[in-house]
């Protein structure tokens, strides 16, 4: 397995929901023999050598994970989740690296079974809120330290310039965002307002176009693009920050409960994270397998929760978010089309029409400037076409992992 080695390491592994950056070159290549097999399958299945333990339950509540601390044998683990909560909620189990091992979503009362492939290490459990307390999994022993790689043998070289090339993407991405976000903020300290909205769905553009590889820097994630539900005082909350703080001091101050926001405070606020979130991403390390999960799960969280309008609720700038993550996902499969269609030919056409359909379902709704209508101008026709295209986009790309044998360590 290739990897891009940054020279600093990530400070935090505190995650928030999905989510970027780099303004660095790369600095050493290494190849790696990886540890963690995904086989996240309804029931799984065990690799050859490894030691399967009993499965591992845990309801996810309001609060977090209950139980809030399990132990268990390394091997093939399996875990049955309960959504115990009354909305859509995230199991998720992060390496100390951190890398995501397991990522999956659970409608309101629903229940999952999945089995992954995991040495002994200590392990981060993320149940519901990324704001939640989070939970610990420690397991012991030999299992899962032989498992090996499933899947297609990838040119090694050509993956290692994808991830190189996905760097660059980054890079230039995270330089746009800040570049974007000193002109947004400027606006909003000056009380132009009517500049302050107009930059605002520009400058989200680089950052919604890295979110498949925010999970690398969720305390970043956490205080620049938190919505107000993160929160326990919603929009009233001292720590509700980052841009959609701004959005709604600009579209809808006061509106909801009375709630007001200090927008040059906040603006002051978000050109500080994004100067941390650029330290950060000199510490990152970008592995194929981030990349290709990160796309699956943006767009599997976009497919059921943006598509609702909830994430740009004040502005209704939606469709511009849509897009960058449509985009940021498209340029991923794009540096691994060739690879991806060397192991698995079906699913590069099966890709590339779907990111078709999609692309043109949002292009219904771009002016000629490059900006998009607010989203209540979207038909319902085209929000369910939408919803329909995305999710089968979002299960495509989750087969790429697979069918290039991507794995991850610890």
């Amino acid at each position: 397995m290739t990897v891009i080695q940054r020279p600093v390491h990530l400070t935090t592994i505190a995650r928030a929901s999905q989510r970027v950056h780099m303004q660095h070159r790369l600095a050493t290549w290494a190849a790696a023999v990886l540890a963690i097999t995904f086989s996240t399958m309804a029931c799984g299945s065990s690799s050859a050598g490894s030691k399967k333990s009993a499965p591992l339950s845990f309801d996810i509540s309001d609060s977090g994970c209950d139980p809030a601390t399990a132990t268990g044998v390394a091997g093939d683990v399996s875990f049955v989740v309960n959504n115990k909560t009354a909305t859509r909620a995230e199991f998720e189990i992060v390496t100390p690296t951190p890398q995501i091992a397991l990522e999956k979503f659970l409608e309101a009362g629903k229940s999952g079974t999945y089995t992954v492939t995991l040495p002994a290490s200590d392990y981060i459990l993320i149940c519901g809120s990324p704001l939640n307390e989070k939970g610990t999994l420690t397991l012991t022993g030999t299992g899962g330290s032989n498992a090996s790689a499933t899947g297609s043998t990838v040119d090694q070289a050509a993956l290692a310039k994808a991830v190189a090339d996905y760097t660059g993407y980054i890079d230039d991405q995270v330089a746009k965002l800040q570049a974007a976000v000193t002109a947004f903020s400027d606006a909003v300290r000056a009380g132009d307002t009517d500049q302050a909205k107009a930059l605002y769905a520009g400058a989200r553009v680089p950052w919604e176009s890295i979110e498949p590889v925010a999970e690398l820097f969720p305390d970043s994630d956490t205080v620049i693009d938190s919505r107000s539900d993160d929160h326990d005082g919603k929009e009233a909350d001292p720590n509700f920050s980052g841009f959609h703080a701004i959005e709604y001091g600009l579209w809808a101050q006061g509106t909801i409960n009375g709630a007001t926001v200090d927008l040059p405070e906040l603006a002051d606020r978000l050109d500080s994270d994004v100067a941390t979130l650029i330290t950060s991403v000199h510490g990152i390390t970008i592995k194929p397998q981030v990349m290709t999960n990160g796309a699956g799960g943006l767009i599997e969280e976009a497919s059921q929760t943006k598509i609702t309008g909830e994430e740009d609720r004040y502005s209704h700038t939606d469709v511009t978010t849509l897009a960058a993550n449509v985009a940021g996902s498209e340029e991923i499969f794009t540096l691994l089309t060739s690879l991806i269609a060397t192991a698995n030919p079906q699913l590069n056409t099966d890709l590339a029409a779907s990111f078709k359909k999609v692309d043109g379902l949002l292009a219904k709704y771009e002016n000629p400037d490059g900006t998009y209508q607010t989203y209540d101008k979207v038909s319902d026709a085209d929000k369910a076409a939408l919803k329909t295209a995305m999710a089968q986009l979002s299960e495509e790309l989750s087969q790429i992992t697979g069918s290039l044998g991507l794995v991850a360590t610890s």
